[in-house]
Formats: structure tokens, C-alpha cells, sequence
């Protein structure tokens, strides 16, 4: 390139959307997929805003408790008209079991004390707190939250909105499942307009995933007594406050939960972590600090690392390296020579085709921690350390690398989902599918999740790294369930995750799926309407019974 198209380019470089069109007239077919893509995603979401005014991204679980919800919704500078609408979500709710703590944290808006003192005049539920100096979210939270009186305390923004059943179903889902700390829903945006876009449909529950990014905020709805005891919000995080206070509730043994539905509102407005999270780099910074301190309490591993890993989507990446004296055990095929490494302490010959009853007595047989099985020869010095770092997170049973052929993912294990066609109140049925199979290897597939360790309930293929204990532990103790579901229902029950991570690769084909249908018992990661919708393989955008628990 000449000195005056590299200045040119300097030059617009401070202006990324001239510069994106530039590169475009540069690069025309990249500019037609790009287009073709904007259209896919458009015709999405009509399809998504008419089903969610017909009441379908929503999932029935049940007859609702009568728990008691406080709604915690701090307030600083917000339009008037997006205030209202905020508090009105809330008064519309069909469940009538809660309160409304406003906080008015010092806003230099005059309308906000006025429209605060307006609703507080309406409504006995709603209740107003005005602080005499600016404490920030995380304190104007805070300073609500010890004013509380329900069991469960609901968070929404100023300027966001619930659906109108979103404490009804939140209150059955608890009602099922009274142990749970932290439920957390799925959202979508709406824009100044009105329109309902980007419907963020999530997997279910996984640590690997939250370590990742912050997918169980909107609308995350937590056990009063589980902020009581981690200390409410810490100062110092704002921007990244409620994602430091899930990272602390889950060091501190608390239990998270994912009800499927569109049950929050994600307002985008300029400068908004929903329009861009890229325009928030303080947040970022305050995200990898709370990563790193929270790694840095594990039980075990060595050196943190955390890195920003896609800005516009704030997902990140956070590794503690293994102990530099954690040795494993190999096992592989007898006629490749392997050469010990100083992680290699022994070498244990297994075929790749065994039956799984051969696997565990290999196993069994190995004498260090980490047992590592791989078809031919060993992985290198670079990929057993990925694997050995991901075996770090507290409740990692199991890491797999992915298959690949010709630049496409061949086969990344198997999650289930329910599967499309749920009527008249029926569970939907479950299947297994592979979230990975079949896109190119770049491609940061749905929500960008190709891109980071993902959740699986069977791994891929004859290559794994697993802690000796805890496979063995899981094989013994599901010796009722046929042999192949027999390691993923051990693992289930003992609340371990196994994960296959996009960092190592293999040359391979497909694997088959266990013949057998999955146990009940086993965790859904998916949910049906992504593949209704066409979603699963479309790349994100950028961006028991239950008392009336802490009724006064």
C-alpha cells in the first residue's frame, strides 16, 4: 500500500463507520455476505417480536408461589418517558406479590425527584429513597437492598422493562425449585422505538460460561440472604458490579438457576452497555479484576491471566495455569512412542476403539492425579496446558478438545435441548445436538459461544483430560445407567461440568451420538426455539414447594 492510502487509512481510522464502509468497497464480497446477513437477522427479528407479542418466547413451569419479590431499580440520569415506563412494568405485573425501592442517587435531572415523588403518590407498594450525595449503582443498590423486605430481590434498571408475567413465572420457577440463590432469565432488546430486537436466548446453568461473560444478569432475581451474606455489591465495580456480585454469590456456594423466556427488556440508548459495551472500557477493567480475584480463590492452580477476548460483547477469558508440579497420566495407543514430558509422569496403553469398561480400568490403574487419554501419541506442550488450566475451575470433571475436517468443526460433544413443538403445556422433548457441528472453524457461532469452553454432557470423541478421582467417582457411582450415559449421569450427580474448549483441535470425524436416550436426571443446556427460529447456527450479534418466604 502507498504512504498516502496508509495515511488515508489513519486518517479515518478514529471513524469506524467510514472506515467500515471503505473496507467494504475494498473487499465487495465480504460487503454482500454482510448485507445478506443484516437481512437474515432482520427477518429474525419480526419473526421474534411476533412471537413475543403472541406470548411464545415464554415458558409455562407451573402455578406460581406466593413468594414476595422486592425490586430493587437505583436511578440516576434517565428520560423521563423511559422512567416511567420502567416503574409501569412493574406496576403491571400479574403477579401482586412485591414492593418498588426507587432510588434517587442525587440525579441532576429535575424530573426524576418529580416523577419519583409522582408514582410514590399512586401506588402504596412503590417506595422512594432519595440520597443526599451521588453513591454510584453498586451503593444506591446497596443502600436499597437494606431496606428490603422480600425474600427475593428483583433488579431492574431505570430505564429497562419486565414482561408483564416475569415475577409470576420467576415465583413458580422458585416454587419448583426452593434451593436455587439466583434465577436468571433471558432477555432481548428494545430499541428507542419501541421494536423488540436481538433476542438473547441462553443455554442453561454453567460456571465455564459465567467465567466467560456476565449471561445471568438481566433478569437475575437473588435470595436476599445470600446478598446479606456475601455483602451486597462491592465499591469500586460499577459497570461491572453485578457481574463481580454473581462471581462472589457463586464463591460463597450459591445456587444458580436459568428460567428460558424472554422475561427482561434491555433498553438501548447511547452510551449504554446494551448499545455497545465497547464504549464502557472501564467496565471491562473492572470485569477482568473481578475475574482475576476470583480465580485467585480457587482451591488450586498456579498463575491468573484475564484478558478481554471480544470487546462489543464483554466476554472475556480467564485462566489460572496448572501447579508446575501437576503430573498425569497418558493413555494411548501402544504402537505410538511417546516421549515423557515434565508433565508426563507415565504412559499407560489403551487402544483408541475400547469399550468404556476398558477405559475406566486404565484409569483405575493410573497413579496421578489427571489422567489424559489421547488416540495417537500425546497433545502438545501448548494444548495440555489449556486442558490442564480449564481442570482448575472448581467442579471441572472432564476436558475434551473439538473435531475438525477441511475448516469445519467435525464434533464438539453433545448438550441436550428441547426440541421444537411444545403444546398445551407440555414439557417439550428433549434431543441431543452438537451446538458446534458444522461451522467453520473461525465462526464464533450463536451468542459467540463457539468461541469460549462450552458445556457438554458427553464429550466428543477419544480425547479428554479428567481428574483420576472424580472419573472414577462418576463411574461408580452410576452403575445403575447403561454404560453410555453411565460417566455423564456420575458427573451430573455430583454437580461436575465437562467442557469441550476451542482451543485445542483435532483432526477427526464425527463421532456418533450415544445410541441411548439420555436419563431425565441429565442438565438441558439448550432451548427449543433456537432452532425454531433458525438461531442456533446464526453468529451474535456484536453486541418442591415453596412458604411465602420473607412475606412481611
Amino acid at each position: 500500500m502507498s504512504r498516502l492510502g496508509e495515511g488515508f487509512l489513519r486518517l479515518v481510522t478514529p471513524y469506524p463507520r467510514l472506515a467500515g464502509f471503505l473496507h467494504y468497497l475494498r473487499h465487495p464480497r465480504r460487503f454482500a455476505a454482510k448485507a445478506w446477513g443484516k437481512l437474515g437477522r432482520l427477518r429474525r427479528e419480526r419473526e421474534c417480536r411476533a412471537l413475543l407479542e403472541g406470548g411464545k418466547l415464554i415458558v409455562e413451569v407451573g402455578p406460581p408461589g406466593q413468594t414476595f419479590f422486592t425490586v430493587a431499580t437505583p436511578v440516576w440520569r434517565v428520560a423521563e418517558d423511559h422512567l416511567r415506563a420502567a416503574i409501569d412494568s412493574v406496576r403491571r405485573q400479574s403477579h401482586p406479590h412485591w414492593e418498588l425501592w426507587l432510588a434517587d442517587d442525587a440525579s441532576p435531572d429535575p424530573h426524576v425527584r418529580r416523577v419519583l415523588a409522582d408514582v410514590a403518590s399512586q401506588d402504596e407498594r412503590i417506595r422512594v429513597l432519595y440520597l443526599p450525595d451521588n453513591r454510584g449503582i453498586a451503593g444506591a443498590t446497596d443502600e436499597l437492598l437494606a431496606r428490603a423486605r422480600g425474600g427475593y430481590v428483583a433488579f431492574l434498571d431505570h430505564d429497562d422493562l419486565l414482561h408483564p408475567r416475569a415475577l409470576e413465572l420467576v415465583s413458580a420457577h422458585l416454587r419448583a425449585n426452593p434451593e436455587v440463590d439466583w434465577v436468571f432469565t433471558d432477555e432481548d432488546k428494545v430499541d428507542e422505538g419501541g421494536r423488540h430486537r436481538e433476542p438473547c436466548l441462553k443455554p442453561g446453568w454453567s460456571r465455564h460460561l459465567l467465567l466467560t461473560f456476565n449471561y445471568v444478569a438481566h433478569l437475575r432475581v437473588v435470595r436476599r440472604a445470600m446478598l446479606e451474606k456475601v455483602g451486597g455489591h462491592r465499591r469500586g465495580f460499577d459497570g461491572a458490579q453485578d457481574y463481580d456480585l454473581a462471581l462472589r454469590v457463586l464463591a460463597a456456594g450459591g445456587r444458580f438457576s436459568h428460567l428460558r423466556g424472554v422475561l427482561y427488556h434491555w433498553r438501548v440508548v447511547p452510551g449504554s452497555m446494551a448499545r455497545a459495551a465497547a464504549d464502557k472500557p472501564a467496565a471491562h477493567a473492572h470485569a477482568l479484576a473481578a475475574l482475576r480475584q476470583h480465580a485467585e480463590g480457587w482451591p488450586r492452580g498456579g498463575a491468573v491471566t484475564a484478558r478481554v477476548l471480544l470487546p462489543p460483547a464483554s466476554f472475556f477469558s480467564v485462566r489460572r495455569a496448572a501447579p508446575g508440579d501437576l503430573h498425569v497420566a497418558l493413555l494411548t495407543d501402544p504402537q505410538m512412542g511417546v516421549s515423557t514430558g515434565s508433565r508426563i509422569s507415565e504412559v499407560l496403553p489403551l487402544a483408541r476403539e475400547v469399550a468404556p469398561e476398558a477405559v475406566a480400568a486404565a484409569v483405575a490403574r493410573a497413579s496421578a492425579p489427571v489422567v489424559v487419554r489421547w488416540p495417537a501419541g500425546a497433545p502438545r506442550p501448548e494444548e495440555l496446558e489449556e486442558l490442564l488450566a480449564l481442570l482448575q475451575v472448581p467442579d471441572t470433571a472432564a476436558v475434551a478438545p473439538r473435531l475438525t475436517q477441511r475448516g469445519r468443526v467435525s464434533g464438539s460433544g453433545w448438550w441436550i435441548v428441547d426440541a421444537a413443538g411444545a403444546d398445551h403445556g407440555q414439557l417439550p422433548p428433549r434431543r441431543l445436538a452438537d451446538p458446534w457441528l458444522g461451522l467453520p472453524a473461525e465462526n464464533p457461532g450463536y451468542l459467540n459461544l463457539a468461541l469460549v469452553p462450552g458445556p457438554r454432557v458427553a464429550l466428543p470423541g477419544t480425547a479428554w483430560a479428567a481428574w483420576r478421582d472424580a472419573f472414577l467417582e462418576a463411574w461408580h457411582a452410576a452403575a445403575d445407567i447403561p454404560t453410555a450415559w453411565r460417566l455423564a449421569t456420575g458427573w451430573a450427580r455430583a454437580g461436575r461440568e465437562a467442557v469441550v474448549t476451542p482451543h485445542v483441535e483435532l483432526a477427526a470425524p464425527s463421532p456418533a451420538p450415544p445410541a441411548l436416550p439420555p436419563p431425565a436426571e441429565l442438565p438441558c443446556h439448550g432451548t427449543w426455539w433456537w432452532h425454531q427460529l433458525g438461531l442456533a447456527r446464526a453468529p451474535a450479534p456484536t453486541a418442591g414447594t415453596m412458604s411465602e418466604e420473607g412475606r412481611p
